[in-house]
């Protein structure tokens, strides 16, 4: 058998274990399972080429799979050569390989060429190609050049995937607005452009998405886009891309109406990613996404978002400020919110309520301001809310008000789970005999209480107190002296806050409440701690 010619596939049933065999040498290619492919290609083949169980086939190409599996029979287990299989299962083998595994098994057989080639899958990452150790404008004329030939030989091919990774540069443009023709021919329906570039605060200039080159045809293909450092104007047809159901849109420069449109031609969105965009105004979507189950919004300069999403489940936000967006969502059940921006404690429980009263988990990482140890009197409610995790930063002279933060579990009164992750500095000073209290008021749903970051100040001691007492049902309470950061404290203070914990919860906690502090355990407080 020549050299690098002959291919000998080792067959069971189907097609057994495989060996691709050079000579004598038994090779590899990659990590691929080889025999994996063949089986489900096989299998995929034989399902689509049977006709109402009268036991014959029709045949796809030359060979039909009974022919191939008499042959097979007759000739023994290593006597089947990879060609023998009918030409569109062997596409369908390559087509399964990543695209580096497929060009690697090409150089096997020259028959293989350009079969190790052709991909329904394409995915092209300059940084993986080059590294960073070519200079920059030699980088992108070889990532074009290379692009350019994989894509000829898939001229006139299905390319259900076109995904493009490159840092910006000018003489790119007309390159991918080519790229973007060759998606529209190639029945694409998953596009990615990343074009952000390294330093990308010091590029003014953006690729223009080119809508023009998408026909209707294509925009009803579509079902994922992702676009970074980009900007665009819709046409004046613009008739929306209604099969799409993934949109990540990064870096974006674009007007209101732009944006507004494009999201109201979506009906069919499920998930939607806006981060970066330089949008300053309002961003109104005036038609329901009513299948949108995603929604993240980060580092955004939107002053307002208003839109219909009855079945969205998650809601993202990070930003300076609190959001003030109008989201109607019957069904919604996680949302994270963080901010950078201190905002007061009456704000945060007066705004976020009335915007996400359906939610079930809620995350909030938000430094607030803390002007009091009281209750509100009167704040919205979260009626659904199961699951409370708060990630706080708190100044100096906020540390002794934290007992406010009771306001809280009393917006929740189904309630089960509530975390507080605190990130402050200094040193123990409760005294555990002048803790400060609250009006009774039973959280009867409450079973697990976890505070990380209690060093033992006079507020984190007294909301602790608070909630222990008033939870009935509580079945957990950990307690955790180190930081959500895994910065650890020193160990005196450590100590010192493992100590107040365990010192203000005497007689308070019930003996079938499990408590952890630190790296103990005990049974209520009448036991020894017992090392986890």
């Amino acid at each position: 058998m020549p050299l690098g010619d002959k291919v000998v596939i080792a067959t069971d049933t189907v097609v057994g274990v495989t060996h691709i065999v050079v000579g004598v040498t038994h090779i590899v290619v990659g990590a691929c399972d080889f025999a994996q492919y063949a089986r489900g290609a096989l299998a995929r083949f034989r399902s689509k080429s049977s006709s109402g169980g009268s036991g014959r086939t029709t045949t796809r190409g030359k060979r039909s799979y009974l022919w191939f599996r008499k042959r097979i029979c007759e000739k023994g287990k290593y006597d089947v050569q990879f060609e023998d299989l009918p030409e569109d299962v062997q596409c369908i083998i390559f087509s399964k390989l990543e695209l580096k595994e497929a060009v690697r098994s090409s150089v096997l057989s020259s028959k293989w060429a350009n079969k190790g080639m052709i991909h329904s899958k394409l995915r092209f990452d300059g940084s993986k190609m080059y590294g960073k150790y070519m200079s920059g404008k030699y980088r992108t004329l070889k990532f074009i050049d290379n692009v350019n030939r994989v894509l000829k030989l898939h001229h006139g091919k299905v390319v259900e995937t076109l995904e493009i990774k490159v840092e910006f540069d000018r003489i790119l443009p007309v390159h991918l607005d080519n790229w973007v023709s060759f998606a529209a021919a190639s029945w694409t329906k998953n596009l990615a452009l990343d074009l952000v570039p390294e330093n990308y605060l010091e590029h003014t200039e953006r690729y223009i998405f080119p809508f023009e080159l998408l026909d209707g045809e294509t925009m009803s293909r579509l079902q994922q886009i992702q676009l970074s450092f980009v900007s665009f104007k819709l046409p004046s047809q613009f008739s929306g891309f209604p099969k799409l159901k993934r949109l990540d849109l990064y870096l974006l420069h674009v007007n209101r109406k732009d944006l507004q449109d494009m999201l109201s031609g979506c009906s069919n969105l499920e998930w939607l990613s806006i981060a970066r965009c330089d949008l300053e105004d309002e961003l109104i979507v005036d038609r329901p996404l009513s299948h949108l189950l995603y929604l993240r919004v980060a580092h955004c300069k939107m002053t307002k978002i208003e839109l219909h999403a009855a079945k969205l489940r998650t809601f993202i936000h990070n930003g300076t400020q609190l959001p003030v967006h109008t989201i109607q969502a019957q069904e919604l059940k996680d949302a994270e919110i963080a901010v950078t921006n201190f905002t007061t404690f009456e704000h945060a429980l007066n705004v976020l309520p009335k915007m996400l009263a359906r939610v079930q988990n809620l995350t909030l990482q938000v430094p607030l301001r803390l002007k009091s140890s009281s209750l509100l009197e009167k704040s919205s409610k979260f009626p659904q809310l199961r699951h409370l995790k708060l990630l706080l930063r708190h100044s100096p002279e906020d540390l002794d008000n934290i007992l406010s933060l009771a306001s809280f579990l009393r917006a929740a009164p189904l309630i089960e789970e509530l975390e507080i992750h605190f990130d402050i500095t200094g040193r123990g000073n409760a005294e555990v005999g002048r803790l400060r209290n609250l009006p009774k008021c039973p959280y009867k749903h409450l079973r697990n209480i976890c505070i990380s970051g209690f060093i033992g100040t006079q507020g984190q001691a007294e909301l602790l107190v608070h909630a222990v007492e008033n939870a009935p049902a509580l079945e957990v309470v950990t307690i955790d002296t180190a930081n959500k950061s895994g910065n650890s404290l020193f160990q005196d203070v450590d100590r010192r806050g493992a100590y107040i914990a365990r010192s203000c919860l005497e007689g308070k906690i019930s003996p079938k409440t499990k408590l952890h502090i630190n790296n103990c355990s005990c049974e209520g407080l009448h036991q020894e701690w017992v090392l986890i």
